[in-house]
């Protein structure tokens, strides 16, 4: 009887699995054709905070072997996230100045809500990524903050173009680099210590995509 529940459990798991990597194929695979067509049916752009959300949403469901201290701890970095960025639009200390456009959707403080669940997907995949084959965490969260870092300089140019946010000057700031390296290898940090025995295939396939996307409209951009 144990076995037979261990073989529909994990039965369960592989097709939550591969719906998953489907869900994710259509959603940046659609986004990326509407706005590279500029379809004027549907606003792609305006859908970016749904595509968050549906990223977060699959990777938690994905989350294998999870206990309740990491919960809390997705939870608050997603507010320590959010937080950081609102001091740092507002003040210009932390990365320097910038101010946030309408493609992240709704504000608070000058800052989007969507912004601190960024930063939670985004280190969330890079570190259960390489936490499979890395066993320091310290390691790991150095790599993660190195991935992160090479994303970042993906991300840039593209988030200015489509109104993510804009610097002054149209220059990114050293220190904008600086912080986003700092930052992510404080929060890879906290999630690699603890993620104890959790898993998660999908974390690599969503690094991918974020890569691929942001490659993509880079050369758009640059040609």
């Amino acid at each position: 009887m144990l076995k037979l529940q261990q073989i529909t459990l994990n039965n369960i798991t592989n097709l939550k699995f591969k719906i998953s990597i489907g869900l994710l194929i259509a959603f940046y695979s659609f986004g990326i054709a509407g706005i590279l067509t500029n379809n004027q049916t549907i606003d792609f752009l305006s859908l970016t905070p749904l595509n968050l959300i549906v990223n977060l949403f699959l990777l938690l469901i994905n989350h294998q072997n999870g206990t309740k201290i990491q919960w809390v701890i997705f939870v608050f970095i997603a507010i320590f996230g959010f937080l950081l960025e609102v001091i740092g639009v507002n003040t210009g200390y932390i990365f320097g100045d910038y101010v946030y456009g309408s493609t992240l959707g709704w504000k608070l403080f000058n800052t989007p809500f969507m912004i601190g669940i960024n930063w939670l997907i985004l280190s969330y995949a890079v570190v259960y990524t390489f936490s499979g084959s890395v066993n320091r965490k310290i390691t790991t969260a150095f790599l993660g903050a190195c991935v992160l870092l090479l994303l970042d300089i993906l991300i840039e140019p593209v988030a200015m173009n489509y109104d993510f946010w804009t610097w002054k000057n149209n220059v990114v700031p050293l220190k904008n680099y600086v912080a986003w390296f700092s930052i992510s290898f404080f929060i890879c940090y906290i999630i690699s210590f603890f993620k104890g025995e959790s898993k998660n295939k999908l974390a690599i396939y969503l690094l991918i995509f974020q890569f691929v996307f942001f490659g993509i409209f880079n050369l758009v951009i640059w040609k």
